[in-house]
């Protein structure tokens, strides 16, 4: 979806102070370099700690017990 500045500019118009300072965050990340974005190879072992902690999470998902984008920005907000 094609945005246009002016667009951008009255969406931003809106928000809260509080809101200005995430999306401040999030727009600072888009706006880095390409060099600055590249991520190193995580060249570390998987440990029996990170196995527990996938077959864990793996679990929860399919239970159903996941968080959902309204708990991430809450918590992130409050």
């Amino acid at each position: 979806m094609a945005v246009s500045k002016e667009r951008f500019n009255e969406l931003f118009d809106r928000l809260s102070v509080k809101d200005l300072e995430l999306v401040s965050e999030i727009m600072e990340r888009l706006s880095q370099s390409d060099a600055n974005k590249k991520i190193p190879l995580d060249d570390e072992p998987t440990t029996q700690d990170d196995l527990n902690a996938i077959n864990n999470a793996r679990e929860a998902y399919l239970k159903g017990e996941l968080l959902t984008l309204k708990d991430v920005e809450h918590e992130l907000r409050n």
